[in-house]
């Protein structure tokens, strides 16, 4: 730990039970080649490198055996698979948040109580808060929200109502 307490912590493997779950979930077989592996010979990629800001995670996890490994060295899991012509599963929740307005989106982060901070910018004299992005807001809800709530959250958003003016006939003011 440094003096003033800002590094990241360094744990860059899975543990051992959490590694099991990974070998099992990919059918005890490297993800990239398809080779059967025993549980000793299989290794832990990262889909995020470490050393590019990758967490070590298993949703961040790939089963792979020593070779495909070191082949993917410090792509990204996706750049990996293209490199090698195969198409990689897109996610569905978060291509369909990327269709959605952001107003859609501040709507279903508040029904989640997901709460998002913008990013605060001070000068020398002032100081201003930028709202959180549309890319924040698809991050973060991609990770608690499946594709079919999506519609039904939405489909259940009270609609506003445009307030009209009207010009009595009396006064001739206008009213709300």
């Amino acid at each position: 730990m440094s003096l003033w307490g800002d590094e990241k912590p360094t744990k860059r493997t899975l543990g051992i039970r959490d590694r099991q779950i990974v070998w099992v979930k990919a059918n005890k077989k490297c993800e990239n080649c398809g080779r059967p592996l025993d549980f000793h010979e299989m290794q832990i990629g990262h889909k995020t490198a470490f050393s590019k800001g990758g967490s070590t995670t298993m949703k961040n996890s790939v089963c792979l055996c020593y070779a495909c490994n070191k082949l993917q060295g410090t792509d990204s899991w996706v750049t990996f698979q293209k490199k090698q012509g195969k198409s990689v599963e897109a996610d569905p929740v978060k291509i369909r948040l990327k269709k959605l307005t952001i107003t859609q989106l501040k709507y279903l982060a508040k029904e989640k109580d997901i709460k998002l901070k913008g990013k605060t910018e001070e000068s020398f004299f002032s100081s201003s808060t930028i709202p959180p992005s549309k890319v924040q807001y698809v991050n973060a809800l991609s990770k608690k929200i499946k594709e079919k709530e999506i519609d039904d959250i939405l489909k259940n958003k009270p609609t506003t109502q445009k307030r009209t003016r009207k010009k009595t006939k009396k006064t001739g003011l206008f009213t709300f």
